[in-house]
């Protein structure tokens, strides 16, 4: 029997390409310096060199934060608590990838429009992990069952 479209979740390759997505916008972001001008880079040497280092730690971690919470397939409550901090902790390191996006712009005067594309992913990417972990809760009912 088809589900509809609206009620679908969605499968672990799209939400394995928006990781994908989201790791390569910001991998191009940071290669390139964020495009910015020649004059605005060398006054904001340091600045970019650390905020861009983070970013890609940032990447990495949010990798690492849904593959472990991937893994997990609960049979108890202990292990449901353990794979919704882990997507919890997802979902607070795609706030942190915003806000070191926010804090670059803001600092090398780069209109919001910009990096709309690259936003949208992020929150597309924090949306999938928040719907994960709601839909995590019809198993936390199945496992209280137990």
């Amino acid at each position: 029997m088809s589900v509809v479209k609206s009620k679908r979740s969605q499968s672990k390759i799209e939400f394995e390409n928006l990781y994908f997505k989201l790791a390569n916008n910001v991998d191009n972001l940071v290669e390139h310096k964020f495009y910015a001008k020649e004059d605005i880079l060398e006054r904001n040497s340091v600045f970019l060199d650390i905020r861009c280092r983070s970013l890609e730690e940032l990447t990495d971690t949010l990798l690492y934060h849904i593959k472990i919470a991937n893994s997990i397939y609960p049979t108890c409550m202990s292990e449901w608590e353990e794979r919704r901090v882990s997507i919890g902790k997802a979902i607070g390191t795609c706030y942190a990838i915003l806000t070191h996006l926010q804090r670059i712009m803001m600092r090398l005067r780069i209109g919001d429009n910009k990096y709309v594309d690259d936003i949208e992913t992020i929150a597309k990417m924090i949306n999938s992990l928040k719907a994960w972990r709601k839909s995590d809760n019809k198993l936390k009912a199945t496992l209280e069952e137990k």
